[in-house]
């Protein structure tokens, strides 16, 4: 697994500014897990990632996040799964 903590730049209320991915590496990178967590500092944990989508997609990696082809609001960095589990778990 791989634990990726990818910040927002935007101005939309309603939308997270920070999204954490548990991304399994061994499946397509495919997220397992995802947690929004908003300008408030609220937390919307996510256990099926793909519930509500046409699509399904792997999730880039830090490096790709971090190249233009993604926009200038996208920055992610590595996170240790225990970051991602207190996360998880602080509801």
């Amino acid at each position: 697994m791989e634990y990726i903590k990818l910040f927002w730049t935007h101005n939309l209320p309603e939308e997270p500014t920070i999204i954490f991915y548990e991304v399994n590496i061994e499946k397509e990178r495919l997220a397992e897990r995802s947690i929004d967590m908003f300008r408030d500092g609220s937390t919307q944990n996510i256990w099926d990632p793909y519930a509500d989508v046409i699509e399904i997609v792997a999730i880039p990696t830090v490096e790709a996040f971090n190249t233009d082809a993604y926009g200038k609001e996208f920055h992610a960095c590595l996170i240790t799964k225990e970051e991602f589990e207190r996360i998880w778990n602080t509801k």
